[in-house]
């Protein structure tokens, strides 16, 4: 019993600090959700494609064996653009207006998006550039690599906004506001420990959290342990056989000890330590449906098509949705209505025949349940407050082995979300323990934040105490050390 006291004391000592960050910052990200930048907002900036400039396309820029694995036509600075993305992983910029490949979007490019952008929210004052930058606090994650050095534009408005824009594609990529900077850094950024120069060295940044929550679990069970031991040996008529800073450190446990060790132990698994709750990647799956990629000349044909049809169609964003061996097209126009086109740019809106095809591709001959159209969210897929998910989908539910779930786009056929047996493990081992999460009725609001709020008020003065007492205890032994 001693070397657990003495395990947990010095624990606490170490990590009461970091435990009351935790909460602290926890009750923050209730609030405001880490920066980003939806598809919704970039395409809102977007012009109309200018059709009576497109397409031109030579061999030098694709060639008509290439597979694609990906393709997108917008405007940019003034001029229609194709993205192009291989089966290899490797990316490419073309000027439809002339055929030639651009190499790298320049600065005075990327200051016209970002005026784009800002027009389009009601400022007309030209954005302020602030240099090329490979990386900072709000674009250290490893999804703005292939978009680097990234243009940062400052935007005088009232928010103080400021766009980040890729050199690669010249799109707009990441945008925050002062409100998000300033509360993100009381929030997600010390909850995370996602302090830019850390989080760059990803495999180390990933052992010091996984190490860290460790550490902190068995804190919180040791004290757990403790605390209802010297209950049931507590002095009669008493509570506790502690008195001041400790009585209201052990009382705290005994209420609110075991939250405190689900949040922190759901914290850890939110990092998949050493692929404890590791899925299966859904990667199989969406070449299964994707079938044969376009060919290069399929592309230019489809262009050619889009050119001749929809000259004056308000067009400002169209992408590739290859389904089945097939090439479709998603069209997206200034007033952000969507529709599917066929490789001939003619309407093609996804049929139950193509939805039911999909089910039996998933499926591999077993059995399954669906597909089902969803209009909300079920058990395994829905959205959190700041976080949402795309609905309608349609759900096909596999009834052997994993009882995998898959759910579909219901414009495209897209595979949007993949759970097995892992991931709804992990939905309420993290979700619904570390987020509360744990139904629709628990989750809607106001509900969500008086519950979440009363139990993060408890952990936070069981950890506010425990940090205390840690401290002190600190400056204890260091006076011991210095005399």
């Amino acid at each position: 019993m001693r070397l657990l006291l003495l395990a947990h004391r010095y624990l606490g000592v170490a990590l009461g600090v970091l435990m009351l960050m935790w909460c602290l910052s926890g009750v923050v990200m209730m609030y405001v959700t880490y920066p980003s930048l939806s598809q919704g907002s970039r395409l809102e900036a977007l012009q109309s494609i200018d059709w009576s400039r497109c397409c031109t396309l030579g061999d030098g820029a694709l060639g008509d064996a290439q597979r694609v694995a990906h393709f997108e036509v917008e405007m940019l600075a003034g001029i229609p653009v194709l993205r192009l993305r291989f089966p290899s992983g490797r990316s490419r910029l073309v000027d439809l207006s002339s055929g030639r490949v651009i190499r790298s979007v320049s600065a005075a490019q990327a200051e016209r998006v970002a005026a784009d952008y800002g027009r389009a929210r009601g400022y007309w004052d030209p954005p302020q550039s602030e240099g090329a930058i490979d990386y900072d606090e709000w674009t250290v994650s490893g999804e703005f690599d292939s978009d680097r050095p990234l243009y940062r534009f400052r935007i005088d408005n009232a928010a103080q906004t400021e766009l980040y824009v890729s050199s690669t594609t010249g799109k707009a990529v990441q945008v925050t506001t002062a409100r998000q900077r300033l509360w993100n850094w009381l929030g997600a950024v010390p909850h995370w420990l996602y302090f830019a120069e850390l989080r760059r060295d990803v495999s180390l940044w990933s052992r010091i959290v996984i190490y860290a929550s460790l550490a902190g679990s068995v804190l919180a069970a040791l004290g757990l342990y403790i605390g209802v031991r010297e209950l049931l040996q507590r002095p009669p008529g008493r509570w506790s056989a502690h008195r001041g800073i400790l009585l209201w450190h052990h009382v705290p446990g005994l209420l609110f000890g075991f939250f405190a060790l689900t949040w922190v132990a759901s914290g850890l698994l939110s990092m998949n330590p050493w692929g404890v709750l590791e899925t299966s990647s859904a990667h199989a799956e969406r070449g299964l449906l994707t079938g044969a990629l376009p060919s290069g000349r399929q592309v230019k044909e489809s262009l050619r098509a889009l050119a001749a049809v929809m000259p004056s169609a308000g067009i400002v964003s169209v992408h590739s949705a290859p389904l089945l061996g097939q090439l479709f097209l998603i069209a997206t126009d200034d007033r952000s209505a969507e529709w599917r086109l066929d490789a001939r740019a003619l309407a093609a809106p996804l049929s139950a025949s193509e939805i039911a095809s999909e089910a039996q591709a998933l499926s591999r001959g077993s059995a399954f349940a669906g597909p089902q159209l969803l209009t909300r969210g079920d058990t395994y897929y829905f959205g959190h407050h700041g976080d949402t998910v795309p609905l309608p989908v349609y759900r096909v539910v596999l009834r052997g082995g994993q009882r995998t779930r898959y759910y579909l786009e219901p414009l495209s056929g897209e595979l949007v979300s993949k759970i097995d047996r892992n991931g709804r493990e992990y939905r309420w081992l993290h979700d619904a323990l570390h987020r509360m999460d744990f139904a629709s009725a628990v989750r809607a609001r106001p509900l969500w934040d008086v519950l979440t709020l009363a139990l993060m008020s408890g952990v936070t003065l069981l950890c506010a105490t425990g940090a205390f007492i840690g401290l002190r205890r600190l400056a204890r032994d260091v006076r011991g050390v210095r005399s």
